[in-house]
This record gives C-alpha cells, sequence and structure tokens, in this order.
C-alpha cells in the first residue's frame, strides 16, 4: 500500500459517490480517476463488494491513516 496516502485524501475523491446506492470497487475506481495512482492502488486493494458509505471503505482499509 502506498505509504503517504491518507483517508482525507480518499474521501475527496470519493465525495458524493453514494448519494444514489451502493457502488462497486469498480464505480469507487472511477470516481477516483483523477486521483494520484498511490490513491487508486490503495483502492484497488478493497474486496470486490458494493460499498454503500465511506465507513465501510475505512473497514477494508484499516492500515490507511486520517491524515499526514
Amino acid at each position: 500500500m502506498a505509504d503517504d496516502v491518507t483517508r482525507t485524501e480518499i474521501a475527496d475523491h470519493l465525495t458524493g459517490v453514494f448519494a444514489n446506492g451502493a457502488i462497486s470497487r469498480s464505480d469507487l475506481l472511477i470516481a477516483a480517476a483523477g486521483a494520484r495512482p498511490e490513491v487508486r492502488e490503495v483502492l484497488e486493494q478493497l474486496p470486490d463488494r458494493r460499498y454503500t458509505e465511506l465507513r465501510q471503505v475505512w473497514q477494508d482499509l484499516p492500515a490507511v491513516p486520517i491524515g499526514l
């Protein structure tokens, strides 16, 4: 996992993506298309399941720090 990626940075790219219901890991990657490669690398580590809120992403990425 990219050591310098934070939850804050990930959240900046995923703001509003849950507004229309559950989304897949692929949808999260599409939403983060403009993110640094390191952010996308972290999101690629997520299990292939449906997410209904950002909190579920954090449950699957417990090692990602909140901020620097």
